[in-house]
Formats: structure tokens, C-alpha cells, sequence
């Protein structure tokens, strides 16, 4: 580099430089000096110098960390390679490159041949579909649970996210309880082969997710239908169940959930709805006994129900996700096993007999 210090010559010395330092053959006063060289090229004016020097020293493990930093905020051409497999990179310095919103750069982290929690969920904050795209395509990603569910809270619609999460190697149940209500047959068939689930289990979850198209379709249907002969046929078959009642209430439908209970109670529907309003011994709690409902959830549903009375006394001419939130909350308050995730958790809480549960373990 003295003798000729051209482009060509400083880029073949980062060459070089970078192949001596990666390798085992330096003896200590030599790495000393290579890296004191390492430190001057990381700072050359020129592209092709620094770029020949990060490809070099990407899988080096004795780099110091000021210049591996260096290097990871360098133009894409020098960076990239370097943060995608360089050993030095911290979970820390991982972070903040993400967080500096180079896509292509969170790309390249997402890519790495192991990716931490802490950084996925980094990654994941981005809702950038690109980047996640990326990081689930990668099997060395350890992605967090409340991740996932952030990613079905935002992806959760897209076709290339759900093949991707149903072939992760592992997925917490709640992650798959609510992505088997998302997918197409085919997807949600290869998400019960993939993760081994068993056939009542699968069988239990499909069946919510017929709940909450069966909803979706209610709150479009002509406020003409009559809600009680819905109710009706459903309880004929097995289909009112306490999940659909509730859902129907965390949905703002007061006309089916009042209907349903009349249905499951065996009275008029005039009968139901002054009994719904009354929130006495005679009143709720009578018509709920009546309609056999799971006693461990009175609490849930009555929470519920004030949430919906709070509302309309409020004057508020839209049901909107924060109305759901509200009653999710107010679930959450009156049971220790409630977890505050989302309304499809909650309610496969429900249908699974969770809510409620231990308090029968300590009556018993």
C-alpha cells in the first residue's frame, strides 16, 4: 500500500487482509497489525475497497465491534453481505440497524443463519411484508409468540404469510388457533398434518372458525330477518353454543344474542330481553341457569353485557374494534386464566373450559 497506493493495490490488500484475519495462521502481533490495516480500509473513500474488505471479513469473529458497526452502516453494496453473516454483529447492533429502516438492510438481518427473538422482534415491528416474508421463510428464525400475533393481526389475510406459517417448524396453539380460522381447506388440512394435531382438537377449531364466518355473514344480513328463528334452527343443531353467544355480544349483535338466549332458554324473546336488562338474582342470572350456560362464564357474560350497556348509553352510533377491546378487558379483570391477546384466544379460552378453571380446581 505504500509502494502503491492505487485502488487496485488497496483493494488487494483488503483482500488479502481480510483472508489472513478470518483464518487461524496469525500470531498475535500480527493480528495486531492487520487490524490496525483492517481499520484504515474500513474508512477508504473508495466503494470497491470497502466492499472487497466487508466480503472478506463477513465471517471473521476477531473483528472489533466499533468496525463491524462501521461496516453494517455502510452504503447497501459494502453492508449487506456483511450483515447477513458476520458472527460479531450484536442482538443490539442487529436491532438498531433494523431500526434505521433500510429495507433492504432488514432484509439482510432477517436472512442471518440464526435470528433471536429479540430480534425478530425487531423485524416483525417493521410491518413491512417484504421483511417478514423473509424472516418466516428462514427456519433458524426464533420468532416469539405475541410476534406471530401481531403477524396475523397484520398479515394475516395474505396467502404467502399463511403458507409460511404453516410451515414453520413450531407454532404455539394460539398461533394456530387462529390461523387455522384464516386459511383456505388445503392450507388449514397441511397446518393439522404439520403440527400433528389431534383430530377432536382440530375438529373443535375448525368449528370456531365456522363461527366466525358465520357472524361475519350475520352483521351483513337485513336488519328484516328474524334473529329468532336463526337461533332456533342453530340450537336444533348443536350450533347455539355459549363461544357463538358471546361472539355474537363481542360483535355488538344485542338482536341474536337476546334471541339466542330466549332460543336456549325455552321463553319469548320479550321475556329474554327485560331479563337481559335486569342485572339482579331474578333477573340475568335466572335466564342464564335457564338457558344451561357453563356457570364458571356468568361473570364473563355479564361483563360483557355491561360493556354493551356502557356503550349504548354513551350514544356511540358504531361498534368498532375498540368495543371489543373493551369487553376482552373487562373479561380479563374477572379471570386469572383470561389472556388479553385477542378475541379468537379468548373465546377458544371458552370453548376449551379454561376460563373459570381454577376456581373448580380449588373448589374441588
Amino acid at each position: 500500500m505504500r509502494e502503491s497506493p492505487s485502488v487496485d493495490a488497496r483493494t488487494a490488500a483488503a483482500t488479502i487482509v481480510g483472508s489472513l484475519l478470518t483464518s487461524t495462521k496469525l500470531m498475535p502481533q500480527e493480528r495486531e497489525a492487520a487490524l490496525a490495516i483492517l481499520e484504515k480500509l474500513a474508512k477508504d473513500v473508495e466503494q470497491e475497497v470497502r466492499q472487497a474488505l466487508a466480503i472478506h471479513i463477513r465471517n471473521c469473529a476477531v473483528l472489533p465491534p466499533s468496525i463491524a458497526r462501521e461496516i453494517s452502516e455502510d452504503v447497501d453494496a459494502v453492508s449487506l453481505p456483511f450483515i447477513e453473516c458476520s458472527p460479531v454483529l450484536s442482538d443490539t447492533d442487529l436491532v438498531a440497524i433494523v431500526e434505521l429502516g433500510s429495507s433492504q438492510k432488514q432484509l439482510a438481518v432477517a436472512r442471518r443463519e440464526s435470528v433471536s427473538e429479540k430480534v425478530s422482534d425487531a423485524l416483525v415491528a417493521t410491518h413491512s411484508g417484504e421483511v417478514v416474508t423473509a424472516l418466516l421463510a428462514n427456519p433458524a428464525a426464533v420468532v416469539s409468540e405475541p410476534a406471530y400475533h401481531d403477524i396475523v393481526e397484520h398479515f394475516g389475510g395474505d396467502k404467502t404469510v399463511q403458507g409460511l406459517m404453516v410451515e414453520r417448524p413450531l407454532l404455539p396453539m394460539t398461533v394456530i388457533e387462529r390461523l387455522i380460522q384464516r386459511v383456505s381447506t388445503a392450507l388449514r388440512n397441511r397446518l393439522i398434518e404439520k403440527h400433528a394435531l389431534p383430530s377432536d382438537l382440530a375438529d373443535e377449531l375448525v368449528g370456531q372458525a365456522g363461527e366466525r364466518a358465520f357472524m361475519q355473514d350475520l352483521a351483513s344480513m337485513p336488519r328484516a330477518f328474524d334473529p329468532e328463528a336463526l337461533a332456533q334452527r342453530l340450537h336444533a343443531t348443536g350450533r347455539l353454543t355459549p363461544t357463538l353467544l358471546m361472539r355474537a355480544l363481542c360483535m355488538g349483535d344485542t338482536r341474536f344474542f337476546e334471541a339466542g338466549m330466549a332460543v336456549r332458554a325455552g321463553i319469548a324473546a320479550a321475556s329474554a330481553v327485560t331479563l337481559i336488562a335486569d342485572r339482579g338474582p331474578l333477573g340475568f342470572k335466572a335466564l342464564y341457569d335457564k338457558a344451561r350456560l357453563p356457570p364458571e362464564l356468568l361473570r364473563a357474560f355479564r361483563a360483557a353485557l355491561k360493556v354493551v350497556a356502557d356503550v349504548k348509553r354513551s350514544g356511540r352510533a358504531n361498534w368498532d374494534v375498540t368495543c371489543v377491546r373493551r369487553i376482552i378487558n373487562s373479561i380479563v379483570k374477572e379471570y386469572d386464566e383470561a389472556c388479553p391477546d385477542s378475541l379468537e384466544y379468548l373465546l377458544s379460552q371458552i370453548s376449551h373450559g379454561i376460563l373459570g378453571r381454577s376456581e373448580r380446581s380449588a373448589r374441588i
